[in-house]
């Protein structure tokens, strides 16, 4: 992919496949900076946390300073049965500080929590129950973001100027890949294909199925906040399930211009909480954990893979095959003999990611007869390996 470069900035942004040089990106401390590299089964990134489209100005003393990072994440990753808050994990004694949710292609990180809480004005006690929204609370610039104490730069909200002034998406055409989850999963702007599995189907701009609740907070305005539902704390909304094609962490599955064959993928949006506040993946590395003695990254072994088969490769190496595809009543499985002890699950998900069937191992037949009309996708897991077919039910 050829580098992006920024007219208002001096930029270096490089997706290689063979190994980042970090050295010349950390050593740069006033300009973007940032490098992807494909290593294995992991993808690794090296950036200085320096924007290359505009930013500022800031509330408070703190500006952007140059930083040293670096993140890493599966390249194929897999859905898990359960979804992954980013908020604050009050049982951890050390890396609980909450989950960054991705990193976009420019290296600035998406990470909407912020560790801001409901306080006791009399005992200034902490009610853990009511997050506050940063977006609600603290000074955003033009591209949704926001400096720390530790002068890192990074988005609470949608890159607005950016995505709009900079790059021109304007809703006549797919949006580009915007960065990577934590899990590794991508991430795009709300404008999809309307049928998430054609990619002829036109354009349309998605929302997310959260909105304000109506009325009154139910707290005494000492304990937990009272006054009128208005966004200033995250439970302040609610999700309003099938309103949107979005799930409950503002994914879904289909295909891209990036991922023809289609992948769960998540979307930014123009409506709460703009940024995903959960994860759907299996693997989260400690790269994107927040908090005190973090441990360091786990990913070359967590995603590591006793075949290196590409997917595509893998297919037709298992011999895997369903039918009938279409089905409405019984939905049979085959792999050649040797595969089948080394199949560890078959999940089938909707197209919002969520999962309506799991077996723990090989299964001859699934019955599907309690799942509505509509596209799902089969994932079947070899250990670390995973294969991906959709399915149609009549």
């Amino acid at each position: 992919m050829k580098p992006i470069l920024s007219i208002a900035f001096v930029t270096i942004t490089l997706f290689s496949a063979a190994q980042c040089d970090p050295i010349p990106i950390f050593a740069n401390d006033t300009t973007h900076a940032v490098c992807f590299e494909e290593v294995a089964n992991t993808r690794r990134i090296y950036t200085n946390n320096i924007p290359d489209h505009a930013y500022g100005p800031f509330a408070g003393p703190n500006n952007i300073q140059g930083q040293d990072f670096e993140y890493n994440m599966c390249l194929y990753p897999t859905l898990n049965s359960v979804s992954t808050p980013l908020t604050e994990d009050t049982t951890s004694q050390g890396c609980g500080g909450g989950i960054v949710f991705g990193i976009s292609h420019q290296g600035v990180l998406y990470s909407p929590f912020a560790r801001l809480y409901w306080v006791n004005p009399n005992t200034q006690q902490e009610n853990l129950d009511f997050e506050i929204e940063a977006e609600y609370t603290l000074t955003m610039d033009l591209n949704g973001g926001h400096v720390n104490n530790l002068s890192r730069y990074h988005y609470h909200n949608v890159p607005i100027d950016y995505l709009t002034n900079d790059l021109g998406i304007d809703g006549n055409s797919h949006s580009p890949l915007l960065g990577y989850a934590a899990d590794g999963f991508p991430i795009y702007y709300k404008y999809l294909y309307t049928d998430p599995m054609d990619a002829f189907s036109g354009i349309t701009g998605f929302q997310s199925d959260y909105e304000l609740l109506v009325g009154t907070r139910p707290g005494d305005g000492i304990t937990a906040p009272n006054g009128v539902y208005d966004g200033t704390y995250i439970q302040d909304y609610q999700q309003i399930p099938n309103q949107s094609e979005l799930d409950e962490c503002g994914g879904r599955y289909g295909v891209t211009p990036e991922y023809p064959d289609g992948t769960y993928y998540y979307v930014l949006t123009d409506n709460w909480p703009y940024i995903p506040r959960c994860l759907k993946g299996l693997f989260i590395d400690n790269s994107f954990k927040i908090g005190p003695n973090c441990p360091a990254s786990t990913a070359t072994l967590d995603c590591s893979t006793e075949s290196t088969m590409k997917i595509e490769i893998l297919k037709d190496e298992i011999g895997l095959n369903f039918f009938p595809n279409p089905t409405q009543n019984i939905l049979q499985v085959e792999v050649k003999e040797q595969y089948k002890e080394r199949i560890t699950a078959i999940s089938i998900y909707n197209t919002k990611g969520k999962q309506a069937v799991l077996a723990g191992s090989y299964k001859e037949s699934i019955d599907v007869t309690h799942l509505v009309s509509g596209i799902y996708f089969v994932q079947i897991n070899f250990g670390d390996d995973q294969v991906t077919k959709k399915l149609i039910i009549k």
